[in-house]
């Protein structure tokens, strides 16, 4: 007879493969990582890991989801407190100004991340995935906010939410790399700066 296994087995067992593979995926870089690399890694045998998951690309799927669940509930909580819409869009800014793309742990998730995106351009499936998973939550959320202000009074209204929103994430994307790439890249200083050129074009005068 097959054991019975509890969910909470189930929850821990995918646990350790996940900070298994993250802890590869920064040592290695996700496209020379194989499922080998992953079960050195973890401890976990390659049958159990594919008892979880089908692929490395599925793997690192569940790891951003996991992560975006983490992040994305302390964000909205945080700006749920903050009564207008101006204030939430410069808590947005100052939440990655302050954010250490410096640090090692922080900067091997941020490589693995661009590495997977790369990835996933020439696969269509990861790329719709990512894609959906970007406007679900991130390009919402500022569209949102940039919606609450514009009924308030607070930005103009010609300034299209979906378009301040794209701006928002390439200028975060693209702030990360060139942290990742040179260490003395100005990255709080440009975020600083980005931030007072927009906040002043979005408020009505």
């Amino acid at each position: 007879m097959t054991p019975i296994v509890s969910e909470e087995y189930k929850r821990k067992k995918k646990k350790e493969i996940l900070a298994g593979a993250l802890a590869c995926f920064a040592k290695k870089g996700f496209q020379a990582a194989a499922i080998d690399d992953i079960v050195a890694y973890s401890g976990i045998s390659k049958g159990a890991i594919y008892n979880y998951f089908k692929s490395k690309e599925e793997i690192y799927l569940e790891l951003m989801n996991e992560q975006t669940k983490a992040g994305n509930a302390k964000i909205v909580e945080e700006i749920s407190n903050l009564s207008s819409a101006k204030e939430k869009l410069e808590y947005l800014f100052e939440l990655y100004k302050e954010m250490s793309p410096f640090n090692q742990e922080r900067k091997d998730k941020i490589t693995v991340h661009l590495e997977f995106t790369l990835h996933s351009s020439r696969d269509e499936n990861l790329n719709r995935i990512l894609n959906e998973r970007g406007k679900r939550f991130f390009l919402d959320l500022i569209s949102n906010i940039m919606e609450e202000g514009q009924a308030a009074g607070e930005f103009r209204p010609d300034a299209d939410p979906i378009h301040v929103a794209s701006m928002f994430w390439t200028i975060m994307d693209g702030a990360m790399l060139h942290s990742v790439l040179n260490e003395e890249y100005p990255y709080k200083t440009v975020i600083h700066y980005i931030k007072s050129l927009v906040m002043k074009d979005l408020m009505q005068n």
